[in-house]
């Protein structure tokens, strides 16, 4: 199994529905393997991220999930960044 460490440094942006204090699970999920296939360590091999819960829309909030990269499930956690103007981002820490 390869083993990855890194934490991309591109924040996964996604607006928050307004009076929301939360970005949905399915929406993390998406735009978190989007985030994920665009580094070019992992590309077109990220199969899927899915993750237990919404991710709260504020700072220093964190959201344990599972990436399936290449066939193999590699723990990763979001960690959110900022949230201004009804978006919020986050980075994602993929652990080894």
């Amino acid at each position: 199994m390869k083993k990855y460490l890194l934490m991309l440094a591109a924040a996964a942006p996604l607006l928050v529905a307004c009076g929301a204090s939360s970005v949905s699970e399915s929406d993390v999920e998406s735009t978190t393997k989007e985030q994920l296939a665009s580094n070019p360590d992992f590309g077109d091999s990220v199969e899927k991220v899915e993750c237990s819960d919404d991710l709260k829309a504020e700072k220093g909030e964190t959201l344990d999930c599972t990436a399936t990269i290449a066939g193999e499930e590699v723990a990763i956690t979001l960690e959110v960044t900022k949230v201004e103007d009804n978006t919020a981002e986050w980075t994602i820490d993929v652990a080894e």
